[in-house]
Formats: C-alpha cells, sequence, structure tokens
C-alpha cells in the first residue's frame, strides 16, 4: 500500500495572543485566520493537495460562502464550537451547524488545544472518527507519552482514534511548532521516519500561519516563520513530502484502509 501524507489544519479564530496576555479585537481573530486561509486555499490548489479542516463552528459561520467552497475539495470535520471554552453540548452544536452549512456528512472531530474528550459523547453525537490526541509531552499543556503513537480503536466507544504523528522512538512532536522551531532538514528527516516506520504521516498546521504575525504580542517561537517565509517553508515541506507518498484527507485514509466502515 503506498504511503499516505494526512495535511490537516485547525480552522479556528486567531485568538492564541490571549494566551499571553494579548487579545485582539474579535475582527482580527477572523481576518488573520482569512488571510492566512486564502494563501493557503492557493497553495494547495496548486499542488492539487486535498487536505482536512478542523474547524470551529464560530469561524464556520463567519464565513459560510468560504466554508462551502472549502468542502468541495476537502474535508470539513469539527474542531467544537469556539476555540477556548467548551461544554459538553459543543460537539454535537459544532457537527450540525458545520452540515447546515456545507450541506455534507461531517465525521471527524478534534479537541481544542488537544486536551482530553469522552469519545462515547462524540460517538453519540454523531462522528466517526476522533483526532484529539499528540502522543507526546508537551510541557504545560498535555503528557501523552504513554497513548498509543498509532492509529488505534478506542476500547470503549469503538471510535478509530488517529494521533498525530511524532518520530517512532523518542516520540518528537512533528506539529505546527516543531516545524517553525528546528532546522528543516531536521524536521523533514523525522518525517521521513514516521513515514518509513508507519506508512503514513500525520501533520497538523493552522492557516493563521500563514499570515504576517510580526505585529502581534505574542513570543517569537509562535510567530516564527509566519507570512510570506511561512509560505516559502511549508512549499518546501510539500516538494519533500511528495517524494514518500500522495496526499489525501483523513476520512479518505481511514476509508481506504476499512476502519470507518468497520466501526460504524
Amino acid at each position: 500500500m503506498e504511503n499516505r501524507i494526512l495535511l490537516t489544519f485547525d480552522l479556528e479564530e486567531f485568538d492564541i495572543p490571549s494566551e499571553f496576555g494579548n487579545p485582539v479585537p474579535d475582527e482580527d481573530k477572523i481576518n488573520v485566520t482569512t488571510q492566512g486561509l486564502r494563501l493557503l486555499i492557493t497553495l494547495l490548489e496548486n499542488h492539487k493537495i486535498p487536505a482536512t479542516f478542523f474547524t470551529t463552528s464560530f469561524y464556520a459561520e463567519k464565513n459560510r460562502d468560504l466554508l462551502r467552497s472549502l468542502s468541495s475539495t476537502h474535508e470539513i470535520a469539527s474542531h467544537s464550537k469556539v476555540h477556548n471554552g467548551f461544554t459538553e453540548n459543543d460537539p454535537l452544536s459544532s457537527r450540525m451547524t458545520l452540515e447546515e452549512i456545507i450541506q455534507r456528512p461531517v465525521n471527524g472531530f478534534r479537541m481544542p488545544l488537544f486536551q482530553k474528550v469522552d469519545r462515547i459523547k462524540l460517538k453519540l453525537s454523531g462522528y466517526k472518527y476522533d483526532s484529539s490526541i499528540n502522543p507526546t509531552f508537551v510541557p504545560g499543556r498535555y503528557n501523552n507519552i504513554f497513548t498509543p503513537r498509532k492509529m488505534y480503536i478506542d476500547a470503549e466507544s469503538s471510535l478509530p482514534e488517529i494521533p498525530l504523528s511524532v518520530s517512532p522512538w523518542i516520540r518528537f512532536p512533528l506539529f505546527w511548532l516543531s516545524f517553525k522551531n528546528i532546522p528543516f532538514t531536521l524536521y523533514v528527516s523525522m518525517c521521513r521516519q514516521a513515514i518509513k516506520k508507519d506508512s503514513y504521516l500525520h501533520l497538523c498546521f493552522h492557516p493563521w500561519e500563514f499570515d504576517d504575525l510580526e505585529r502581534f504580542r505574542i513570543p517569537g517561537y509562535v510567530k516564527a516563520f509566519s507570512g510570506d517565509l511561512f509560505l516559502s517553508r511549508f512549499e518546501r515541506l510539500i516538494a519533500e513530502l511528495k517524494k514518500e507518498g500522495s496526499f489525501t484527507t483523513v476520512i479518505g485514509f481511514l476509508n481506504s484502509a476499512g476502519w470507518v466502515q468497520h466501526h460504524e
């Protein structure tokens, strides 16, 4: 079976400055994400790459036409209702809102900030898979070092779980912060190690990273390589990953492996 590359994007309101005590106006929260998203869409179209967008229903409601257009080529999954603040009814509410907007099924869920989520409730809310685990240790965030590294079926809910990819042995994270802050060749090398070990690669980024973030009061490790620099660096990554396998959506990958049909 050919190696598969899963590019996923957390399509959310740009609220990360608030985490560092520097909130931005609500208008900027939407506009920064939308500006980056438009640049990302063009890049994906140029390379004919399908991706999965885990979208908050709050953002989707502000950009209905854009989300509807995006869903014609890419998978739309849920990133809950809002990026900060969560209630147990949010997964169902988010799925229903997203499906009303795009008029397509919403199969996947990713909890904001990779926090824990009740998968039984996710299944009861109509989801077919979860992607809320980064199987590594991120100080101050989570410690998932002992969770399964590869995709698996959750025993209690029978819901497929597809964690983000990490390096095979030391579980070095390969998510967005790593891509921005370690040497490019080292990052690509660890991606290749994961592909060789697992036959797939599952990465996560944000559309707002494609906008210029220099004007915001956030740490340098967050806004490193934003805007044009990030766009150029990301296009280099795509060129390298094309050598390793074909790109697909998360639901497409799970369907091809027979995981969704067998566990509905």
